[in-house]
């Protein structure tokens, strides 16, 4: 499956960010969920996978939600990409 450069870069750095953390994609969700996400665990682990597109606002809900969660923690870091910071404020959303 081939998707937008920016959905691609978004979701790498975002596997990038978790791999750092003692995390699990389900806490991760679970913090997304509590905030509006509307994607079940199984698609999230498709996205991280890269199987599954997801939504630009999906993207940067599951974004915050680890970056929110990495902040309560106190842990310093990489953090998860939003859309605007991927290809240089450009939009993979075509019109």
């Amino acid at each position: 499956m081939t998707f937008a450069s920016g959905e691609e870069l978004q979701r790498h750095q975002f596997r990038l960010a978790l791999e750092d953390t003692d995390l699990t994609l389900e806490q991760v969700w679970m913090a997304y969920f509590g905030i509006g996400g509307a994607s079940g665990l199984v698609e999230i682990q498709a996205y991280y996978y890269g199987a599954l597109s997801l939504p630009p606002l999906e993207r940067d809900l599951l974004a915050h939600a680890l970056n929110e969660t990495l902040d309560a923690r106190g842990q310093n870091g990489r953090r998860a990409s939003y859309g605007h910071d991927t290809l240089g404020g450009g939009s993979d959303r075509q019109e």
